[in-house]
């Protein structure tokens, strides 16, 4: 499935990119039609790739391999990664330096994966000129936990009971954000084969504080 489904779409995205780099350059209006096909493309792209992450986990085929990590050195990558969105939606991110060494048992690859969306999520629900801060600091158990905090509109709790539901957006399927419900789901499944949990604590009109947990590294 997985070749199936990436192999037609990367060709789109592929030839929709040299039209767009092409000489002479497309006309204005083909232009944005160019732009709605690889817009378009990467999102459908997003959406295999979630769709295809959480066929692997729930089916136990997806394997974590964990190592020791150094928080501080891997969530500066992570914010890196999406400094462009937060740039486009005017949102400031900030790192808080760990008052630990912050090193944790997990695999590098997927950490960094649950980092990078709750930072999306972070940036793309948030007021205009809102925040987001990052922290890590030590958690009863041996365990250390991440925190990602925004500005947004806060989660009722109802809203907070649905939130690791696959394909549910609580209700934004309507709105201007591009998503796909499950974004969520994946980070708590591969948190918990990290041997960690994940959770939520939200003020309506103050903003949500997502966070997870790992077992320390020695």
């Amino acid at each position: 499935m997985s070749h199936e489904l990436r192999s037609p779409l990367n060709s789109i995205l592929g030839f929709a990119q040299l039209m767009q780099a092409g000489n002479p350059p497309p006309s204005e209006g083909d232009a944005a039609r160019i732009g709605h096909i690889v817009q378009a493309g990467w999102h459908l792209l997003g959406l295999i790739n979630d769709v295809l992450d959480l066929a692997a986990v729930e089916s136990g085929h997806l394997q974590v391999v964990p190592e020791r990590v150094a928080l501080p050195e891997l969530v500066p990558d992570c914010l890196a990664m999406v400094e462009n969105l937060a740039q486009e939606k005017g949102i400031g991110v900030h790192f808080s330096p760990c008052p630990m060494p912050c090193r944790v048992l997990a695999d590098p690859f997927r950490l960094r994966q649950v980092i990078v969306n709750l930072l999306s999520n972070a940036i793309k629900y948030n007021r205009p000129g809102g925040s987001v801060e990052v922290s890590c600091q030590s958690a009863p158990g041996q365990r250390a936990r991440v925190t990602v905090r925004d500005t947004g509109e806060g989660l009722s709790s109802e809203k907070i009971a649905q939130l690791f539901q696959p394909f549910n957006r609580l209700g934004r399927e309507g709105g201007a954000e591009q998503g796909t419900g499950i974004g969520l789901v994946i980070c708590r499944r591969l948190v918990e084969l990290m041997q960690g949990q994940i959770g939520v604590d939200s003020t309506v009109g103050v903003g949500s504080a997502f966070w997870f947990e790992l077992p320390q590294a020695s």
